[in-house]
């Protein structure tokens, strides 16, 4: 059997937010193994939230690009080691640049070694950046959108930089992407997804295994609260339901008008425009997230 140290059971904690009795038995259970601890404590009720520690968060800032044809987008991720440098006019303008180069590759995988307008290699850029400044910096991901014939990019960065996305919408009415109103609505869905982090847009989307894996926890749970047998699945529907409603882009409340769900707001407006809308992609970054992902590795 695996030791349980007290600095994996403050890992859990700070992870989990249950006590620190349970996740300690939770990790016993568990063998060690942090994620299976952690669906046993969702299974008993015992997590207040399943959410990331935020202690592996790096500084930095996102920015976004779109092509004037708005068939295109890109994302940029620049990470520095303090805010200080993050607020830096020269670094802000290195990412804003970097995504505004990452349009113009044919093969984005390319982007490191890629020249720019002024000859040099993005990576270059970066470690000339890094002599000037004397502090670390990190280019660490970067996302190319393309569009279908009816789709069109928007974008929004959240103050300072934090949060980023691309959305493309699609619509059956030729240049209605140049209409200030409807660039408005396009602003609306990019800025509740950054609001609220849906994970896909339609619940078809979701992965079986991760649906799956939701049933099985939410019957657990059920179980272990003294439920009767007979009306387990009942409860579980409802849940997948509730969670349906947490994830899924369409069948959120919209972040403006919670009575209101996304689905509805986007219905209204192509009532509006006189133009079938759908919503047909995402990408949505939180800043450190990839640090995060190598740190639980």
């Amino acid at each position: 059997m695996a030791e349980i140290t007290a600095q994996m059971v403050k890992e859990l904690r700070e992870k989990s937010g249950a006590g620190m009795m349970d996740c300690k038995k939770a990790l016993a259970e568990a063998n060690g193994d942090m994620e299976k601890a952690m669906t046993i404590l969702r299974e008993r009720g015992a997590a207040i939230a399943s959410k990331r520690s935020s202690r592996v968060a790096k500084e930095g800032v996102i920015a976004a690009a779109i092509t004037p044809d708005r068939k295109k987008g890109a994302l940029v991720e620049l990470n520095s080691e303090s805010d200080f440098v993050a607020r830096n006019d020269e670094f802000r303008k290195l990412v804003q640049d970097l995504a505004q180069h990452a349009l113009s590759l044919d093969d984005p995988s390319t982007m490191l070694e890629s020249r720019t307008a002024a000859g040099e290699t993005v990576a270059d850029l970066v470690k000339l950046l890094i002599g000037k400044i004397g502090e670390n910096i990190v280019l660490s991901r970067w996302h190319v959108l393309n569009c279908t014939d009816k789709g069109y990019c928007f974008s929004y960065i959240h103050p300072p930089g934090k949060i980023g996305v691309l959305v493309e919408i699609e619509t059956s009415m030729p240049g209605l992407a140049d209409n200030p109103e409807f660039r408005e609505f396009a602003r609306d869905i990019a800025m509740h997804i950054a609001a609220t982090a849906p994970t896909s847009v339609r619940r078809e989307d979701i992965p079986a295994d991760m649906l799956n894996a939701e049933r099985e926890i939410y019957r657990k749970q059920a179980l272990n609260e003294g439920k009767p047998e007979k009306v387990v699945d009942k409860i579980v529907e409802g849940r997948i339901q509730k969670f349906f409603a947490e994830v899924v882009l369409l069948e959120q409340p919209f972040a403006k008008n919670p009575d209101q769900k996304v689905a509805d707001y986007i219905k209204q407006n192509a009532g509006k425009f006189g133009s079938d809308l759908a919503v047909r992609q995402f990408v949505r970054w939180k800043l450190g997230e990839t640090a995060e992902e190598k740190a639980a590795e």
